[in-house]
């Protein structure tokens, strides 16, 4: 008997998360954002932005993802969402094959997804906020164009991971920047750190030994900037210019002190806000944004702008 009563009580829990609107929401729409870095200083920006649109529109506002980049359990969180009824998605489709199953899923069971930070042009989603990556990569290669001033570059440039398409499109508008302007520039290393600063470093320290004629570091990825100049300042390499990107607390700190020339900071904010409002809009009202693409923006920050950058982006 006692068993009988157990699987009723589990139906009954089953029946109550897989009904969409049911009691447990009162009738609160749900928004999941399965972010790549669940506790990660950019990424908590993009968090604080989503769940100040749940609060002003006034949504279930659930924040969920891996601690480290792991887009089978990015895939396991957006399935997870879809079993207990959220009525959109936001996520970045950090590795974009691996995750289109789940999208598929999306698609099949009609929950809007909008994509964050990185685009997947082969699923179907109802927009994507982010930063120009091309655009991005091209206002950092001017950049360096002007502070090398006809000097050659030889680069180092880090990223997340090979198959990621924020990084993969940021670091193909640099490397199209200084071809089209047919700068002297060479990339010698350009290799992955799985977002994890001991793996950065390591990786600096091989390369900076193996190549000492390196004299540029460029990342796409956040860990890319404080990692190098942690290494830069143990080898005594002062003659490496660091271009960062992200605007976390560390980088700026190097930022100030002139250990990395420079960083591009996102919008994380907007990455943050943006899809959840999309979102909400769709869904209580049938509309779509204007674009399928919506810039978040991004701006270059060194010691000159460190203190006024922020006004530069929110006017954006």
């Amino acid at each position: 008997m006692k068993k009988v009563v157990a699987v009723v009580l589990l139906l009954l829990v089953a029946m109550s998360v897989f009904a969409r609107g049911g009691q447990d929401k009162k009738g609160q729409l749900e928004i999941v954002f399965v972010t790549p870095l669940v506790a990660h200083p950019v990424w908590d920006v993009a968090r604080e932005g989503f769940e100040a649109a749940g609060k002003e529109f006034g949504f279930r506002a659930s924040y969920v993802g891996p601690q480290g980049i792991d887009p089978a359990e990015m895939v396991n969180q957006i399935e997870i969402a879809l079993v207990s009824g959220a009525d959109g998605i936001v996520t970045m489709p950090i590795a974009p094959e691996a995750m289109r199953p789940a999208f598929r899923k999306c698609a099949d069971q009609k929950v809007p997804v909008v994509f964050a930070g990185a685009e997947d042009p082969v699923s179907t989603a109802l927009a994507f906020v982010g930063t120009n990556e091309a655009e991005l990569g091209q206002m950092g290669a001017a950049d360096l164009m002007k502070k090398f001033g006809g000097k050659p570059i030889r680069a180092h440039i880090l990223q997340s991971t090979m198959d990621a398409s924020f990084a993969i499109k940021a670091r193909d508008g640099y490397l199209k920047a200084f071809k089209d302007a047919g700068y002297d520039f060479q990339m010698v290393v350009n290799e992955p750190c799985n977002s994890d600063m001991m793996i950065a470093m390591e990786r600096y320290q091989n390369s900076l030994t193996a190549h000492p004629e390196i004299n540029c570091i460029i990342g796409v990825c956040g860990e890319a900037g404080p990692a190098a100049a942690k290494v830069v300042n143990e080898m005594g390499r002062k003659d490496i210019i660091i271009m960062a990107i992200d605007d976390v607390a560390e980088t700026l700190d190097f930022v100030r002190s002139g250990d990395i020339y420079a960083t591009m900071a996102q919008n994380f904010y907007k990455i943050g806000y943006e899809p959840a409002k999309i979102l909400y809009e769709f869904l209580t009202t049938g509309k779509k944004p204007a674009s399928f693409s919506v810039d978040s923006g991004c701006t270059i920050v060194t010691k000159d702008n460190i203190d006024t950058y922020m006004s530069i982006l929110k006017a954006k």
